[in-house]
């Protein structure tokens, strides 16, 4: 056996090879690129723009908490001031904890809202249909 015949010389095919083709074009994942960019930058919008407004009971303390839990405001009622710095400082802060609280829970119908939009998106697979594929 001589080996000079191995190993086998490859065929040399008569015209260049072409690429595959494939269902999903470079537009279809850029359209579905764009469609999740939209839906983050609603959320991220909406998001940035909640705001928690909570008073105690008597309406002594009232605060405004953003969706990230941060204290944007607190308003303390002439009427406050009466309380012993103890007694106000465990209002201040019951009620600014219930305030984000409240917050969170917009939060996280922001959060649900975008994950349930990001789950109906069918991506840029969505552009193929049983059967259309490639033969």
């Amino acid at each position: 056996m001589s080996d000079q015949n191995f190993p086998p010389p490859a065929p040399i095919p008569s015209s260049p090879p072409m690429p595959p083709t494939f269902p999903i074009t470079f537009d279809d994942i850029e359209a579905s690129a764009r469609r999740a960019l939209d839906r983050l930058q609603s959320a991220t919008e909406a998001i940035s723009g909640i705001r928690a407004e909570h008073s105690d009971p008597d309406e002594l303390v009232t605060v405004v908490v953003s969706g990230t839990g941060e204290l944007l405001e607190l308003r303390i009622s002439d009427d406050a001031m009466r309380k012993t710095p103890e007694a106000l400082a465990s209002l201040i802060v019951e009620t600014a904890g219930a305030g984000a609280g409240s917050a969170f829970g917009s939060l996280g119908e922001q959060v649900r809202a975008f994950t349930d939009s990001s789950n109906s998106d069918p991506g840029p697979m969505g552009a193929i249909r049983y059967g259309d594929g490639p033969a």
